[in-house]
């Protein structure tokens, strides 16, 4: 499991490191897979969406990456198809999980030193605890599942203000909502990046929604 993951980084300075690792790399894993006759499981991101469908966005659905890391994260998933390896390529989304840097310790690392804290509430996506990711993962292979594309995410949706309220409901701090133009970053976010999750649960996989894994995730 490895990616270049610095979004912003990724459209001047992790330009070449953002390729090298996410399509060079992925694509030499996936012709190892097909030398050897293993199996891959390659993880995407909704970022290869450019966030502009109002649905649920399936697996068949037109791509079209707006920043850096999606373009990279497409070629990626190309490199996979292409090298004709056993694969599944999972595409999620708004990770969090115990370990790296991630939003849930963003915003309490932020709460312990900021009484009111200010939120994009106008971008709709998906929370993932990795550990739900991590357990699909494993059940594509117990179960034999078809290879290809999966999205996976947990259920419902939200927005990173309702997820930050969330996050901090049983704290002091106050969070105030914003919109994406008073929080400009360098690359683009898509503004609907909920992704259909029909596919996944059709597997017989039973998918939490992401308050139920946040609880879960926040007691441990």
């Amino acid at each position: 499991a490895a990616a270049y993951t610095k979004v912003d980084l990724a459209e001047d300075e992790g330009r070449a490191m953002n390729w090298q690792v996410n399509v060079t790399g992925t694509k030499n894993i996936a012709d190892a897979t097909k030398r050897y006759g293993a199996k891959l499981v390659a993880v995407s991101t909704d970022y290869v969406f450019d966030g502009l469908n109002v649905g649920g966005y399936r697996e068949t659905d037109a791509v079209n990456p707006r920043n850096a890391y999606g373009r990279a994260k497409l070629a990626g998933e190309l490199a996979v198809t292409e090298s004709g390896a056993a694969a599944y390529i999972v595409r999620t989304s708004w990770v969090f999980g115990e370990f790296g840097n991630n939003f849930v310790y963003t915003m309490q690392r932020l709460a312990e030193s900021h009484p009111k804290l200010t939120v994009v509430n106008d971008q709709l996506g998906r929370p993932t605890w990795t550990r739900t990711l991590a357990e699909f993962m494993l059940h594509l292979i117990a179960v034999e599942a078809t290879y290809g594309i999966y999205h996976l995410s947990n259920d419902e949706t939200a927005t990173w203000f309702d997820f930050a309220k969330e996050i901090l409901k049983d704290t002091a701090v106050e969070v105030e909502p914003v919109t994406s133009a008073e929080f400009p970053q360098k690359a683009y976010r898509p503004k609907h990046s909920v992704m259909n999750l029909e596919k996944a649960k059709a597997t017989g996989f039973e998918i939490p929604s992401w308050r139920e894994a946040l609880a879960l995730f926040l007691k441990r």
